[in-house]
């Protein structure tokens, strides 16, 4: 007995020492997607004017709550007890300026029929409104009104509530200031409002008259509305001076007749000073005509003034999107960010430094960075190869909070000091015991040139070395196009779920190559704006054929089990390939793509950003995936839900339709009132898994 106990333990002995590393990772049990995203995502950050408090919205496997933390300890603490996958958004996360409200709006917005998203199907339907709750845990959230927006007046009595018009309520528990009214404000256009003087006496708002916009002045005891340098354009991004004197805001051309918005166009802009007493305006600033558009359009506060009073605005004057200093009286604007690279989220310290985000340190991560207030020294203040982004300097000048992740870690909310330093994850500070930490991949970053010689550039996940032999490998393509897929938890909700996915498909056998093709950001303005995109000419699939030859060229690749998926424009490539190169693309799995250029160039979606024309719409047809229709050969699974306000189910529709028609191998997924982002956890599994089996039985990974 005692004998073959020894020789037991011995052959255990020998086993256990001839396990490589590719031994134990084949040991390991494997990971299902959701443990990947069982991790709380931190979809928001926001902090107060004059307090040291941050808030933020906690996505727990499609719970959304409410969380909060104050300086010095920054001790997360949860406001809201919302339970369930409902996909009602938390937004426009509002904190009043001593830190003690704040104001949130729940739920997605109306469709042209009037009906909220309700992606759960509630019976009873959703709706959008206006919540406020304490900061301190003291009480519940309270609804203030419907609306898609909030704003605090400058007392802290009383909350703006943007609907169909402005509206003006007090805060629980308070007396509203003689002003506040529910119908704030009915004068023509669709008004929204921008900014409070900092006296409190003055709202500015911006009038969308359709053709053209003004700026406006409502003078809110006096219940008097002034117009500001009103002219034939479409101005916007209103903002007081430091003392109030002043108004400044953007001005572009007004929209002619026939024309609609072209996302490919580099258009100038102007910078506006108004004297808020005599409401006269004056030009301080014209860009060249190519440094403007994207950076007006992005998300971030295009224009904003320093404490010493000087404008801060956005512009790609130099190429790439950078921000600048600019005195009110005009002149030369001074460059606060610079070099070949990308400031995307910004923010004002009170010192007068300036901190933003981007990508200035190495091209395909994200890092924070500070500049001296005369925008002399631009200091990296993170790591090079993490994602560090929405740098916030907190009241009191000390800590600066952002959002933080890296290849390995998803994204935490964070605190560090202003000097720079290793960030501190506070939210969530531990992962969950069954996130798989240790048997995630750093993916590899690599650059492509396609056939006319433009270079594209791509990161690659790589399967455990346990699978052996040639292996299917995936090419993955981001929607947009205006994004940029990164070596790490992206900071956008859909391609961190993306992420997570080509993780989890790696981890399943398949070569990964996630692809950042040109009309992406990132790398720059002519990178961005590349010559025939889209429905132009869709020079970017070069750049996906370039990815397939480099796969392709693999010694660890079957060429002939190379897939390709992706969602929204990365959908409309997954179609052209599969309609142009069967004989390339072994399966393609589309998720809400574009198929037909002439149906976008009707409007009414975000596919029709492209400003097409009636004497382009036959290119815009030979561009689209159903012009080579006949050339399908390929398996597709397709997936949309019929909520979808980005891409017309219709687009879904007609390509089903066709494929079915010519008895060609179609799978379909279809979610009810489901919208273009995915907003519930459970029909992102859904996704995720219905794409993972497809390609299953489509590619074979574990031949």
């Amino acid at each position: 007995m005692r004998r073959v106990a020894m020789r037991a333990l011995a052959v255990a002995a020998m086993t256990a020492g001839a396990m490589t590393a590719a031994g134990a990772a084949a040991a390991q049990p494997r990971f299902d997607i959701d443990d990947l995203l069982s991790a709380p995502q931190p979809e928001q950050l926001v902090a107060a004017a004059k307090a040291p408090t941050i808030a933020w919205v906690a996505n727990e496997r499609g719970v959304r709550n409410l969380w909060t933390a104050r300086a010095p300890d920054f001790a997360p603490r949860k406001l809201s007890g919302y339970d369930e996958d409902d996909g009602q958004l938390l937004t426009g996360l509002q904190l009043s300026r001593d830190g003690r409200w704040l104001a949130y709006v729940r739920g997605g917005s109306a469709d042209a029929a009037g009906n909220n998203s309700n992606p759960d199907w509630n019976p009873d339907g959703r709706e959008q409104a206006v919540w406020v709750v304490a900061s301190d845990g003291s009480g519940k959230p309270q609804r203030i009104a419907a609306g898609r927006a909030a704003m605090f007046a400058p007392g802290g009595d009383a909350v703006l509530v943007q609907g169909r018009g402005l509206g003006c309520y007090a805060l629980p528990g308070a007396a509203a200031p003689a002003w506040c009214k529910e119908a704030l404000l009915k004068t023509r256009g669709a008004n929204s409002a921008a900014e409070f003087s900092p006296d409190g006496k003055s709202l500015a708002f911006v009038s969308n008259r359709g053709d053209h916009a003004f700026i406006g002045l409502l003078e809110l005891e006096r219940r008097a509305v002034r117009w500001l340098g009103a002219d034939f354009n479409n101005d916007a991004s209103p903002a007081f001076s430091p003392d109030g004197r002043r108004l400044a805001f953007l001005r572009t051309d007004a929209n002619r007749a026939g024309e609609s918005f072209d996302l490919t166009k580099a258009n100038p802009f102007e910078i506006w000073v108004a004297d808020v007493d005599t409401g006269l305006a004056k030009k301080v600033f014209r860009s060249s005509d190519s440094a403007g558009g994207y950076a007006q359009f992005n998300g971030a506060d295009p224009l904003m003034w320093s404490r010493d009073g000087r404008l801060i605005f956005a512009s790609e004057q130099s190429g790439w999107l950078h921000w600048y200093a600019l005195s009110p009286e005009g002149g030369a604007p001074r460059p606060l960010s610079r070099g070949e690279c990308e400031a995307e989220t910004v923010a004002l310290a009170e010192d007068g430094a300036f901190v933003f985000s981007g990508n200035c340190a190495q091209i395909d991560h994200r890092q924070v960075f500070s500049v001296d207030a005369q925008g002399k020294a631009q200091t990296l203040l993170t790591a090079k190869d993490e994602i560090a982004v929405e740098p916030l300097p907190l009241a009191g000048g000390q800590w600066i909070a952002l959002r933080h992740a890296d290849a390995l870690r998803p994204t935490a909310i964070a605190v560090m000091p202003r000097a720079g330093g290793e960030p501190r994850r506070i939210f969530p500070a531990q992962l969950p015991g069954r996130f798989p930490l240790a048997q995630l991949v750093r993916p590899k970053t690599i650059t492509l040139t396609a056939a006319d010689g433009i270079v594209s550039h791509a990161t690659v996940f790589e399967p455990p070395a346990s699978f052996k032999g040639r292996r299917p490998a995936l090419v993955y393509v981001h929607g947009g196009p205006i994004r940029q897929m990164l070596p790490g938890w992206h900071y956008s909700g859909y391609y961190y779920s993306d992420y997570a996915s080509n993780q989890w498909l790696a981890s399943r056998g398949y070569v990964v190559l996630a692809l950042n093709y040109r009309d992406g950001t990132g790398y720059g303005q002519k990178f961005r704006l590349a010559d025939k995109q889209g429905p132009r000419g869709a020079s970017e699939y070069q750049d996906v054929l370039a990815a397939q030859a480099w796969l392709a060229a693999r010694g660890d690749v079957d060429a002939r089990r190379i897939g390709i998926y992706g969602g929204s424009y990365g959908g409309f490539l997954t179609a052209t390939a599969l309609a142009r190169n069967s004989d390339l693309f072994a399966a393609g799995v589309d998720r809400h793509g574009v198929h037909d250029w002439r149906e976008s160039a009707k409007g009414g979606d975000n596919s029709g950003l492209w400003g097409l024309k009636p004497d382009e719409l036959e290119l815009a047809f030979q561009s689209s995936p159903v012009s080579r229709i006949d050339g399908w050969r390929s398996p597709v699974l397709i997936v949309h839900g019929d909520d979808d306000r980005a891409v017309k189910f219709a687009q879904g529709i007609d390509l089903v339709e066709r494929l079915r028609e010519r008895k060609l191998p179609v799978q379909t997924l279809v979610i009810p009132d489901e919208d273009h982002l995915f907003l519930r956890h459970a029909t992102w599994l859904q996704v995720h898994r219905t794409t993972e089996e497809f390609f299953r039985r489509r590619l074979k990974p574990e031949d």
